[in-house]
């Protein structure tokens, strides 16, 4: 008897979440479907293309800044640039150690 009650209230919760959760059908200004229509072979085949076209651009572009030599100056140039910016000021460096130390300063 507890099984049979146990399955009636579980098909009776199924019934009333579904109910709940089914979704509400909105249309638009009009009632035009259009809109939710898929786009044809030839609309996708496009943007995928477009999609794939644009990756290739940002690859090539990507390569291209990659593989420019750079000459000893230029290099050093931009590690202490790197370096420069990594540095801390004294107010940073005073608050990251009253951080540490756990104190209010």
């Amino acid at each position: 008897e507890d099984r049979r009650a146990f399955f009636g209230i579980a098909a009776a919760a199924f019934v009333a979440g579904g109910i709940m959760t089914a979704p509400a059908v909105v249309f638009a200004e009009g009632d035009s479907v259009d809109d939710l229509a898929m786009p044809s072979e030839e609309e996708q085949k496009a943007s995928e293309k477009a999609a794939m076209e644009e990756r290739l651009r940002k690859k090539a572009e990507l390569q291209k800044k990659a593989a420019r030599p750079m000459t000893y100056g230029a290099s050093m140039a931009a590690e202490k640039d790197k370096q420069k910016e990594l540095q801390k000021s004294q107010a940073e460096r005073r608050a990251a150690l009253c951080e540490e130390l756990g104190r209010g300063c």
